[in-house]
């Protein structure tokens, strides 16, 4: 007896489903053991950049930027700060001369992904001799450093930011100083 074409295609059809329905049941298996789940965070990371100007007798303009050029908001309570440091030859120690001060101050605390603001500053050096006066050597330094640091001081902790090692920018200035 022959069978029929319709009796055949059943057949066929559930030849077909019993070894595509093997195959689905096995794929999840071998994809499990295959693929890990990788969970990203998007980090934070501010970046100080700082661009300073030299005036006529000793004024210095001092222009800063923070940003945010990380790929995730930042929500910490930080302050952005403008500070001089004066140091004096043979030596030029920061440490040793001790003249330090804030220049400007700016606190905040959110920072979304690309933004950015600006904090300036103006400074008058006194006892300003020339920025080099027919070929002197510099007796003094300033040293203007534009920093972002967590209000209570603390060190930033695995994820709050991506490189802290960006958040200070700095610009050293050499002069005459007539006093010294």
């Amino acid at each position: 007896m022959k069978p029929s074409k319709h009796v055949t295609s059943i057949f066929l059809c559930a030849f077909i489903l019993l070894t595509t329905n093997n195959a689905v049941h096995a794929s999840p298996n071998i994809l499990q053991k295959d693929v890990q789940i990788i969970n990203v965070k998007l980090c934070a990371d501010i970046k100080a950049s700082l661009v300073l100007t030299r005036g006529a007798y000793g004024q210095v303009t001092v222009f800063g930027t923070v940003t945010n050029a990380g790929k995730g908001s930042y929500n910490i309570p930080s302050v952005a700060e403008v500070i001089m440091n004066l140091a004096y030859a043979p030596k030029f120690s920061y440490t040793m001369s001790g003249v330090s001060a804030i220049l400007a101050s700016k606190p905040f605390t959110a920072l979304k992904a690309g933004e950015s603001f600006k904090i300036n500053a103006s400074y008058q050096i006194p006892d300003f001799g020339g920025w080099n006066p027919a070929g002197a050597a510099p007796n003094a330094r300033r040293l203007f450093t534009l920093r972002v640091i967590k209000q209570d001081g603390s060190p930033y902790t695995s994820g709050e930011e991506c490189d802290p090692g960006n958040n200070t920018a700095a610009f050293e200035l050499s002069y005459f100083d007539l006093k010294h």
